[in-house]
């Protein structure tokens, strides 16, 4: 019987590691890809900076800028407090 249960917590331990990992690996494949997809569309609209198809005011420049930051600051704040949460999981008296 006690055999069983060193081969259980021997798995779990193991599956949970591997488990662990895989979320890694996960998460920083899928955020660089994102990331890259990002930055390109960046430079897509980086491109709108060509008098010779374009026209443009400052205003629309700022109307933009102002909703990409504040869409920036959003994500980084979710990421950030779900991040935190997750690490308060912790019983306490």
């Amino acid at each position: 019987m006690w055999l069983f249960f060193k081969f259980l917590i021997k798995y779990v331990i193991i599956e949970l590691g591997d488990n662990m990992e895989n979320k890694k690996e996960n998460f920083k494949r899928i955020a660089e890809n994102r990331v890259n997809k990002i930055l390109s569309l960046l430079k897509q609209l980086e491109n709108l900076n060509n008098t010779s198809y374009y026209e443009y005011t400052d205003e629309q420049i700022y109307k933009i800028f102002d909703i990409l930051e504040i869409e920036m600051k959003n994500t980084r704040l979710k990421l950030i407090k779900e991040n935190k949460q997750k690490g308060n999981k912790r019983f306490e008296l």
